[in-house]
């Protein structure tokens, strides 16, 4: 359905070119007349009857018909049964740039100025009066004349529109969707459920959340918190209200509740967000003029403007951060990683950055299944030491870093856009943000519920098989031996998605790893053991299996070692290396290949 206050938006904030403007007439038994046109046009029957086709499309052509269509449409004219005459203007229209990504969005979404549509106009009158007139200011070559053509052209589209908006008013249904969102905006704070939404509206709750998902791609509740999520944002960073207050401000009476909410729709805790929000405020804008650039007043302002057809696209495409939030005004193309598990999940999503840092200097560090894309990745040195002059050089149009970089944070800014994301927040809360900047939501869910199964259908498996028989992972380096806690990222794989048993030593859920010596191992007592290598602490690795303390361990004599990549299971935590990481769980313990 066309809604004509898009167009209207859109037509208030273009720059218009008149091209031609002509009066046309055509016989009866007239062959018919073939054309592609160059540019957007209007053409205004006033009298006779004909067909024409659009692209293939049919109309009947009758005095007062009119239609639009755009540039590259193939217009034919045939089967003329009455005297054909008509008016047709070709004109040309455009954003100026640089524009908000609201209009951007909103442009991509309409394309008013390429859209086909036809009707019969109710007020025949107005319209051939401007139309006569805008015929005979073309033909005059004064500059006044032209610009008076322009403003006919103007009374023309705002008579056309007007007409439409009235004959859609009358002739259509009531827009559930449009009804909806506009009682959330306005009632958010109060109690809603599906059921209670689409009972006032006198609908089903399949009903609208099936039309809410055609329109936008999300249910109406999943509207209704990214509306509350929004409002308590602005309160956040407003105001100096509690989280209790605020809470209870935008709709939800359980503070804890909200906060937990908050921090899965935008990435960061309630309080995370206001001390982002104050620094940014405190600090100097530094990105302003990029073409990637931090949320303005006047795109906020816009985006509760258009509820439907812009506010969700900008929650969409706000990606907040560690240092702010950051509004992605087009499409990424060119990204940076200075951490290797953020190449792992753009992978996973079938895309690859630009440019990565490395584990090591080696490039043989690279896993197997990212040695393939190396030549098309340009190396920006280590995690520990980016090289700002791979990266300069680059010129990336986005940076994706994590606390690691917190020193340069300001010298990467200064480079592109940057992103600061976590670095050891769960893969899963990662890959959403990485899915919500290439634009890639569904794709990240997909790769979400793929794991999810897996790891339900193993757990139970591995239950049965262990018979609660611990596990533990430990990687031999500068020549001691890491053990791996159940605070550590991966250890969340084994102990929480796979249900498997540490040793009690592993319990430690406040450091992520502790450092035992070779006399020590014995302590450890685990049942099975993962022993992490690579190629920087091989020949440690290879030492410490020929010990007598190591030959003792009962996991040793019962052959339960299994060796594993360190990179994989330490470095690059995305959606690719934890699913490998499962699956080698799976072989080991279930033989399952």
């Amino acid at each position: 359905m066309m809604i004509v206050e898009d167009h209207l938006i859109l037509w208030n904030h273009v720059s218009l070119k008149i091209i031609d403007v002509k009066r046309t007439k055509l016989p009866v038994g007239e062959h018919s007349h073939t054309s592609q046109l160059s540019s957007s046009f209007l053409l205004y029957a006033i009298q006779g009857r004909a067909r024409v086709l659009l692209d293939g499309k049919e109309h009947t052509v009758e005095n007062g018909y009119v239609f639009h269509a755009g540039k590259g449409t193939v217009l034919t004219i045939m089967d003329i049964t009455d005297p054909v005459e008509y008016y047709m203007i070709q004109y040309s229209a455009s954003l100026p740039l640089p524009c908000s990504q609201d209009l951007l969005q909103l442009m991509k979404h309409t394309e008013p100025f390429d859209v086909q549509y036809g009707f019969a106009v109710g007020h025949a009158a107005p319209l051939l009066i401007t139309l006569s007139q805008m015929e005979q200011g073309w033909s005059q070559p004064e500059a006044m004349a032209k610009l008076h053509v322009k403003s006919y052209f103007y009374q023309i589209i705002c008579e056309l529109m007007g007409q439409l908006q009235h004959q859609q008013q009358e002739d259509e249904t009531p827009d559930i969707v449009l009804q909806a969102a506009r009682y959330m905006d306005e009632h958010f704070a109060e109690p809603i459920t599906a059921d209670t939404l689409a009972k006032l509206l006198h609908s089903s709750p399949r009903t609208m959340q099936r039309m809410f998902n055609k329109r936008l791609d999300l249910g109406p509740i999943d509207y209704l918190v990214q509306v509350r999520i929004e409002k308590a944002k602005a309160l956040l960073s407003r105001t100096n209200a509690g989280l209790k207050d605020i809470a209870e401000a935008v709709g939800y009476t359980d503070s804890y509740y909200f906060s937990r909410l908050f921090k899965r729709y935008t990435g960061v805790s309630p309080s995370a967000y206001r001390e982002s929000m104050l620094q940014a405020k405190s600090a100097e804008p530094e990105n302003n003029a990029l073409t990637l650039g931090l949320v303005s007043a006047c795109s906020e302002e816009m985006a509760w403007s258009v509820p439907l057809q812009v506010a969700i696209r900008r929650s969409q495409r706000t990606i907040i951060h560690l240092k702010g939030e950051l509004l992605l005004q087009r499409q990424p193309q060119k990204i940076a990683v200075l951490d290797p598990q953020f190449m792992d999940h753009m992978l996973a999503l079938g895309e690859q950055p630009a440019g990565s840092v490395m584990v090591t200097n080696d490039r043989n560090s690279f896993p197997e299944h990212m040695i393939e894309n190396l030549r098309m990745i340009m190396p920006l040195g280590t995690l520990a030491a980016p090289d700002f002059e791979a990266l300069r050089a680059l010129a990336p149009d986005l940076i994706i870093c994590t606390e690691f970089q917190m020193d340069i944070y300001e010298n990467l800014s200064r480079l592109a856009p940057t992103i600061m994301l976590e670095r050891n927040r769960d893969w899963r809360d990662t890959l959403r943000i990485i899915g919500r900047i290439m634009d890639k939501n569904r794709e990240a869910e997909q790769v979400l519920q793929q794991y999810k199964h897996k790891i339900n259908t193993l757990k139970s498996a591995l239950a049965a098989k262990l018979h609660r028989q611990s596990v533990t992972f430990i990687r031999p380096k500068d020549n001691s031996i890491r053990l791996h806690t159940c605070a550590h990222r991966t250890a969340a794989i084994l102990y929480k998605d796979l249900g498997l048993y540490p040793p009690k030593l592993a319990l430690d859920r406040k450091r992520t790893s502790s450092i035992l010596s070779l006399e020590g191992l014995p302590d450890l007592d685990a049942d099975h053991y993962f022993m992490l290598t690579d190629n920087k602490y091989k020949a440690w690795s290879d030492e410490i299996q020929t010990t007598a303390a190591w030959k003792n361990l009962r996991a040793v004599q019962h052959h339960h070692v299994y060796h594993a990549e360190a990179s994989i299971w330490i470095a690059y935590y995305g959606p690719i290396a934890m699913n490998q990481v499962v699956d080698q769980v799976a072989e080991v313990f279930l033989d399952a290949k």
